[in-house]
Parts: C-alpha cells; structure tokens; sequence
C-alpha cells in the first residue's frame, strides 16, 4: 500500500517542478518572485526540498502568495494540483490512493469498495467465479488482477466528476500546511461519500455476482452429486412433479443463467462508453466454470 508520505512527495515533487517550468517560461529571476530574505527558500522549494524548520509541507503561506501571484498562477489549487492533464493525473494518484486506504482501514470500508467494483461485470463474473467454483474452474489470478486494474477504471469513470468537483471544493483555498491530514480527512469522509452515494443508485454488480454465484453453486452441486454417486447415479436421480430429472432441470437453469450474465455483460460492452476508451480483452466467451 502507498503511504501517505509517498503521495505528499509525489505532490510537493510536482509542485517544484510546476514552479521552474513555470519560472523558466516567465523569464523570471528569484529576486523577481520574492524578496531577497525569501530567496534561498524559493530555491529549496523549486529543488523540492523541505526543512522541518522553514518549509516542512515545501510551501508556506507567504511563498505560496508571491508564487501564485508572480509566477501568474490562477490559483494556489493550480500551482498545488495542476491544471488540465496535470490536474487529472494528480486526481487519479488520489483516487488510486483513497482505494487503497480505505480498503486497508477496515473491513466495514472495503466491503463498500469491492460493491462499487463489482459494477464492472468482468470484474464480478470473474470475483464471482474465484470465490465460489471449485478447481480447476477457478480463474486464473493474472485475469482477476487485470479485471480488478480494469474495474477501478471503471469506477473512477463513474465517479470522476463528482470526484473532481468535491476535490477541488475542499481544496480550493488549502495551502499545503498539514497536507497529509487534510487528504486522510478527504478520503475518509468527501471519497467515502461519493462511493456510498454512487453504491445506492448502482447496486447492479452486487446483483451480477449473486446470480452468477448461485449459478456455479447449481454447477458445483452436480459435479460432487456425479463424483459422489458416480456413473450408475444418472439412471437412479429423483425426478421433479413433472417426471423430469432433478439434473436435467437444473441444467436448464444453469444454462439460462450462462446465457443471462452473458447478455447483460455483451450489453455493458456495448453501451457504456467507457470500453470505447479502454478496450477490455476478456468480456467475450470467457464464461466458463
């Protein structure tokens, strides 16, 4: 798991180079930036480094003013975060990392994570699967990792603006003092918000992988029935009110359940646009257990 640590030096390294791009595009010298008492300290930060005495969190609120307002950044949000593909790349580290924290904080947490997930059908058909089949009709852990990589893209497709829009609402006027704190707080209570609110109107992959499991269940039975009973136990099963066999029924309904996670799978495929923008290998004929 990433430490918070790690995601505040991923920040502060960006931000020291936003600032000497941004220097070098301005033609501006230190002086020009700030006063001479605040010079060696600009130079610290554009080399991104932090002394626990004068700038711990890189910036200060003195240095973060004359930087937005010299280097002609709109905002102090841009100069911490970015802007455009800088600012969306930022925002995916974030989100990667509040999975990853909640998932790691308790199980109460995780368990609302894997729900989201789930909303991607791959992903549930394949959890589904795992959790539930005997060998060797197991998946295959490489599949479910690339299905889980895929699953989180998909949730943050789902999310993104409401992601964005929170973000920049809670960050829009914090400077970087205490910057570790400030994100926990965000991802415990802003992201926790949004994956419960969007888990509420999006309950379908939680429902996915209950049929699918009941389905492998139905499977399961008749492979130890079989193994049990073994070859003479075809002409010997118990017969419906109907006079079928007990087998032959629930095959039927194997077989329509099969044909059923296949449809809205083909459907998800075909009508959510995020598989325009991330083509996903497995979704088709990989049905099988």
């Amino acid at each position: 798991m990433k430490k918070i640590d790690d995601l505040t030096g991923e920040i502060y390294a960006k931000i020291a180079t936003r600032i000497r791009e941004r220097k070098s595009q301005r033609h501006k010298k230190r002086n020009e930036i700030t006063d001479d008492n605040s010079v060696q300290l600009l130079s610290n930060i554009m080399n991104n480094k932090r002394l626990s005495s004068r700038n711990p969190y890189l910036l200060n609120s003195k240095m973060t003013y004359d930087i937005v307002t010299n280097l002609d950044f709109k905002s102090s949000y841009e100069l911490i975060w970015g802007n455009g593909k800088d600012l969306d790349e930022m925002l995916r580290i974030v989100f990667e990392y509040s999975l990853e924290y909640l998932q790691n904080k308790s199980n109460d947490y995780g368990k609302i994570i894997e729900d989201c997930l789930l909303n991607f059908y791959p992903y549930a058909r394949l959890s589904a699967e795992y959790d539930h089949a005997i060998e060797p009709f197991k998946p295959e852990i490489p599949d479910i990792g690339l299905a889980y990589d895929f699953a989180k893209k998909h949730l943050y497709f789902e999310i993104s603006d409401d992601f964005k829009s929170k973000h920049r609402k809670y960050f829009e006027t914090l400077e970087t003092k205490k910057l570790p704190d400030k994100i926990i707080t965000f991802v415990e209570k802003d992201v926790f918000e949004i994956l419960k609110e969007y888990l509420k109107k999006h309950a379908e992959g939680i429902t996915t992988y209950e049929l699918i499991s009941k389905i492998i269940g139905y499977e399961t039975e008749d492979m130890y029935e079989d193994m049990i009973h073994g070859p003479e136990w075809s002409a010997h099963q118990p017969l419906t009110y109907t006079g079928e066999t007990y087998k032959k029924v629930r095959q039927e309904t194997i077989d329509a359940g099969r044909s059923y996670i296949d449809a809205i799978i083909h459907e998800q495929e075909e009508t959510d646009y995020f598989y325009q923008i991330y083509p996903y290998p497995l979704t088709n004929g990989d049905f099988d257990y």
